[in-house]
C-alpha cells in the first residue's frame, strides 16, 4: 500500500503500521502455501489509528463505504479493532499478490459472503482471481491470500484455555501425530487446533463446527522443526483432504491451508 496519497496527519501513523506488517510478514512468510501470501499486523501498533479516527475520520483512506458501514456497527472497541486489523492486512496481502494495478485500499471491498467467510467484492481491475482468509488472536491480525483456489488461516495464542477445551476436538491419536519430536503438550494443541480452523475456512465455511468433520492424521517437520506439514481427512465435502503448513510465532501458533490442487 502507498501512503503519499494519504493526508499527513494521518501517513505517520500508516508507515509505522505498514513497515511492522512487512516486517513480520517477511519473517513468517515461510508458513504460507506455494500461490499464498500470508500478512501480519500486530494490533498493538492499529490501535492509535483508530483512536484518531474517533476526531478525523481517518478510516475512509482505508476502507469501503460498505466497509465503514459494517465497521461502525460493532459497539465494541476490541471488535472494531480486530475486524480493521483484519481488512488491512487482506488488503495487504491482495497487493502484495502482484496485483500492481490494485487500487487505493478504499476503493474496493472485502465482505462476508453468506457463510461469513471474506470475499472480494468489487473486485480491482487487473487483479488475478484471489481469495482471502482472515484470523485474530490476541494482539495479531493475520490474513492469507491466495491466487489458487480457495484458503484458510487460523492464528491463536498459546493458552492454557486449550487444555480446558482439549476433549472437544483432540484425540489421542492426532496428538501423536507430532511424535517423536519433543513439541510441548500445549503446543500440540494449538497447533492442531489452528490446523482445524484453518481447514473448515478452506473447505468447510457452511459447517458449524469442525468437530465431527475433519481428523488430523500425519504431520513432519521441515526447517528444524520451524515448519510442520499436516495432513488431515475431511468428510461431508467433495475434497477427502487437506494439506496444512503450520508452526509457531512467538507466543502465537499459525496454520495456513489452500484449496486448489489439494485434493
Amino acid at each position: 500500500m502507498k501512503t503519499t496519497t494519504y493526508p499527513s496527519s494521518t501517513r505517520h501513523y500508516l508507515e509505522v503500521l505498514l513497515a511492522d506488517i512487512r516486517t513480520i510478514s517477511t519473517r513468517w512468510q515461510m508458513f504460507a502455501p506455494f500461490s499464498c501470501y500470508l500478512a501480519l499486523l500486530n494490533l498493538h501498533l492499529l490501535r492509535p489509528l483508530l483512536e484518531r479516527d474517533r476526531t478525523e475520520n481517518l478510516l475512509t483512506c482505508l476502507l469501503s463505504p460498505a466497509e465503514l458501514n459494517i465497521f461502525h456497527g460493532f459497539s465494541y472497541d476490541k471488535r472494531q479493532l480486530e475486524w480493521l486489523g483484519g481488512r488491512i492486512a487482506a488488503k495487504y496481502a491482495l497487493q502484495a499478490m502482484s496485483c500492481s494495478t490494485t487500487p487505493a485500499p478504499h476503493m474496493y471491498s472485502i465482505l462476508p459472503d453468506r457463510h461469513g467467510r471474506p470475499h472480494i467484492a468489487q473486485k480491482p481491475t487487473g487483479c488475478p482471481a484471489v481469495t482471502v482468509s482472515i484470523a485474530h488472536s490476541s494482539g495479531y491480525a493475520a490474513a492469507l491470500a491466495c491466487s489458487k483456489g480457495s484458503c484458510g488461516v487460523d492464528i491463536q495464542q498459546k493458552t492454557p484455555t486449550l487444555y480446558r477445551v482439549q476433549k472437544r476436538f483432540a484425540q489421542k491419536e492426532e496428538l501423536q501425530a507430532f511424535d517423536p519430536s519433543p513439541l510441548p503438550p500445549l503446543t500440540r494443541l494449538g497447533l492442531l487446533w489452528s490446523a482445524k480452523e484453518a481447514v473448515k475456512k478452506c473447505f468447510l465455511p457452511d459447517h458449524p463446527s469442525f468437530l465431527s468433520a475433519i481428523r488430523f492424521t500425519s504431520a513432519y517437520s521441515e526447517q528444524n522443526n520451524k515448519i510442520w506439514i499436516g495432513q488431515c481427512s475431511l468428510s461431508h465435502t467433495a475434497h477427502d483432504h487437506a494439506t496444512v503448513r503450520m508452526g509457531e510465532m512467538d507466543q502465537h501458533l499459525i496454520a495456513c491451508t489452500w484449496g486448489e490442487n489439494n485434493a
